[in-house]
């Protein structure tokens, strides 16, 4: 029998081969990907380091001092470090892409091609802190898979055709999530960073750069189209969820469930998705019929026959759709004005056919979910308007995709609560319609009445696109938020230190004769040095000890002394307390012609203390003592309002100062016990104290303006434990109203306050939370 010798390949074989899959240049187009992903990624990194750095600093001014020094050192070293550390992560990744290109990795089926997962790991041969950075690199991992799914599979498709495999997945792709991940774990590697800094690290490398990647793979999939890599690829892509997604079914507020329909048990397959929405059908014809609707033949004049097919019933609905018939017929259309509408366009066809019970029930059941929508206190109106014209797309998605109805997760539902949760912040304190957010979700709103015929992976780019914006500006809104959050801090920390200030000053000088001149410097020049060194003293702490003894010095020094001993003492002191004075107020940059004028002052006081006979001065004064009391000082003037308030609290509570506690000099000097704040013969009822103080950081709250003519919205940044200022900051970061925990309670009380519930549940949760709820409770009985 003849072989054919394995060396001599067919010329047929190879034609065929050519006509199969079309060659590309791609040695150019790897060079290329190379670059661009370069540029993309630098940026990403550049931003990532300033991240780092803010955040290290950060938490550098914690309590515990090995936190401190632990924090502290490790911003120092990735400073230095930061310029190896990019070249080191391009180098590696340019490398993998190299290798992929020129090394066309094997199928990720292949054995040894697939890491080993970490439950084969075994936790006895894996080291704590080895097996927390597998799991945060895991986790990176899958919300970079979950958020770039339809991004990754084009670009798993194109880079395929270039190394000519008819597969490729997420495993072998050099610039996937994974890939990415384990490079920066490689790169990061010799700084042998303490683990809780390092997932620290990875935390932030998840938001900076993970959550970024959608601008490069956007980039690398238009660039490979131009290239003429499978320019007409056709989306059609399974999404499945993976555990800790972004997008997975939330839980509300507290960790329990989220309200709504219970799915987390429901598996991803169609037959688990259906059996939910018949249940749901049973449930809407239970209702319909407490309710005395009709049950299905909804009597004479009703078109008989076959039912029309769920298609002809979409193509109808395309044509509705349109942004013109959307913005002035859908916006809130009942259920019923919807069937008549389709009903009457299929008899002016010629076709007086019913709809068919699925079909109708869902068109009910999206209404009266969009009946939510448009009673939803916590959206604003505007964007309520537009979440409502997306009606008519949303029961064309739900007819061709029972499994809207048992997915939480279903990417129409992710898209209106990102919607949702994006206008949440909008109110009326500004022209909504032209804010940023507003105008993003008219547009994907305006995309899906153009664009959505029957392709619900729309809906998945479009909620990739709206989530990378929320994102981006979230990133701002953060970063003015925490600005606000540390101005309102230090300006709490300065007020407390002048409290504090106000009290050592005052305690020292009662009961003493001290001279005007240096009165004036306690209360107007050396106080600023004792804000500074209080403020510093858990960094510093001998700056505020030296403080505090240059001010027992200084009282001391002007004293008119009682005898000659007494005397010589203060001589020997003022060389050095002068020397220190000037110090201190260096250390506070006074200027030079200041410095040298509070000198001159206390000099004189110097001198007219000493000039003082010794020892006559003492019996004199015990005998003047005995005739009269003492001529009141001359008043000082105190130029620092905020000081001068403090020294008046306190004065009134001498000679008890010894009393009062540094808390007690924290009240404000107007903050009556909020359980007895009265303002217009109102009196806060303890419910709503208890609603106040148990108000979460991160919830948003609407005020009422201008005698409710206006409403404002404020999302609480931070709520001090001292004062008990609450600080509301709008989705800009931006603070929009800083409030007294009486006074928020008073309004609340007034209902002129009211806390946004539920406003981090997910909208469609919430929907189909009370769609459930009203269709399983009976209606009233009516009256005879």
């Amino acid at each position: 029998m003849l072989t054919q010798d394995p060396k001599i390949i067919s010329f047929e074989t190879v034609q065929a081969k050519q006509k199969e899959a079309p060659k590309f240049p791609t040695q150019r187009i790897a060079a290329e990907i190379r670059n661009l992903q370069a540029k993309v990624l630098t940026e990403l990194l550049q931003y990532f380091f300033t991240v780092i750095d803010d955040e290290l600093f950060k938490r550098s001014g914690s309590e515990s001092v090995h936190q401190q020094t632990l924090y502290f050192e490790t911003m120092r070293r990735v400073r230095v470090e930061s310029a190896t550390l990019q070249a080191n992560f391009h180098e590696r990744v340019a490398r993998q892409i190299d290798e992929f290109f020129r090394k066309k990795p094997a199928p990720a089926s292949d054995a040894g091609s697939a890491a080993p997962a970490l439950g084969d790991l075994g936790f006895s041969l894996v080291e704590n802190e080895v097996l927390e950075e597998e799991i945060a690199l895991t986790a990176m991992t899958e919300k970079g898979n979950n958020l770039f799914q339809t991004h990754l599979f084009s670009l798993n498709k194109r880079f395929a055709a270039l190394i000519e495999r008819e597969e490729l997945d997420n495993q072998d792709n050099p610039l996937a999530p994974r890939a990415l991940c384990h490079t920066f774990a490689e790169a990061l590697k010799p700084l042998t960073l303490d683990v809780v800094v390092k997932l620290l690290i990875y935390k932030l490398f998840d938001q900076a750069v993970i959550g970024g990647l959608g601008k490069l793979y956007l980039e690398l999939n238009n660039h490979l189209v131009n290239e003429g890599v499978l320019p007409n690829l056709t989306r059609n892509i399974k999404r499945p969820m993976m555990p800790g997604s972004p997008y997975a079914g939330r839980s509300a507020p507290g960790g329990g469930p989220a309200r709504g329909l219970a799915d987390e048990g429901v598996s991803d397959n169609p037959q688990a998705y259906l059996e939910v929405f018949q249940s749901m059908q049973a449930l809407l014809n239970g209702w319909r019929g407490q309710m005395g609707m009709p049950g299905g033949d909804f009597g004479e004049g009703y078109p008989q026959g076959p039912a029309l097919d769920t298609g002809e019933v979409v193509s109808v609905l395309s044509m509705m759709q349109a942004p013109a018939l959307a913005e002035g017929q859908t916006g809130g259309a009942s259920a019923e004005d919807l069937k008549s509408f389709l009903l009457q366009r299929q008899a002016q066809a010629g076709e007086a056919r019913p709809l068919a019970r699925s079909d109708e029930d869902i068109i009910d059941m999206v209404a009266l979910i969009f009946d939510f929508i448009l009673e939803d206190r916590n959206l604003p109106d505007p964007v309520k308007g537009l979440i409502a014209r997306l009606q008519i797309p949303v029961v064309k998605v739900a007819m061709l995709e029972k499994s809207f109805f048992g997915r939480k997760n279903h990417p129409v539902r992710l898209l209106l609560n990102a919607l949702a949760q994006g206008g949440i912040g909008l109110d009326s304190s500004e022209s909504v319609i032209d804010t940023p957010v507003y105008k993003k979700i008219e547009s994907v709103v305006n995309r899906i009445l153009d664009e959505f015929d029957q392709n619900v992976g729309l809906f998945s780019d479009l909620l990739d696109e709206f989530m990378a914006f929320l994102e981006k500006d979230g990133q701002r809104s953060r970063i003015a938020e925490e600005r606000t959050r540390q101005v309102t801090q230090s300006k709490e920390q300065v007020q407390l230190a002048k409290r504090k200030i106000a009290y050592e000053i005052a305690s020292r000088l009662e009961g003493k004769s001290t001279p005007a001149a240096v009165r004036s410097f306690l209360y107007n020049t050396w106080k600023d040095v004792m804000v500074l060194s209080y403020l510093r003293r858990d960094k510093q702490p001998g700056d505020w000890e030296v403080a505090l003894e240059v001010m027992d010095k200084l009282i001391w020094s002007v004293i008119p002394p009682q005898d000659a001993q007494a005397r010589k003492a203060i001589i020997q002191t003022i060389p050095k307390l002068i020397k220190a004075i000037r110090a201190g107020l260096e250390s506070i940059s006074l200027d030079p012609q200041s410095v040298a004028n509070a000198i001159k002052e206390l000099e004189a006081s110097h001198v007219t203390c000493l000039s003082s006979p010794a020892g006559a001065a003492a019996a004199e004064g015990e005998a003047a003592k005995a005739e009269a009391a003492p001529p009141e000082e001359p008043q000082v003037e105190i130029r620092d309002p905020e000081l001068a308030e403090a020294i008046i609290q306190i004065r009134s509570n001498l000679p008890d100062i010894e009393n009062l506690t540094l808390q007690d000099l924290s009240r404000p000097t107007d903050d009556i016990g909020v359980e007895e704040y009265v303002l217009s013969d109102f009196v806060i009822e303890d419910e709503y104290l208890f609603k106040a103080r148990e108000l979460q950081v991160g919830e948003w709250v609407e005020f009422d303006e201008e005698g409710g003519h206006k409403k404002l919205r404020g999302k609480l940044s931070w709520k001090s434990q001292v004062t008990s200022t609450y600080v509301f900051v709008n989705r800009k970061g931006t603070k929009v109203l800083e409030i007294p925990l009486g006074e928020l309670a008073r309004r609340m009380g007034a209902h002129q306050a009211r806390v946004i519930e539920d406003a981090a549940a997910p909208l469609m949760d919430r929907a189909f939370g009370a769609l459930m709820s009203k269709l399983r409770t009976s209606p009233a009985p009516k009256s005879a």
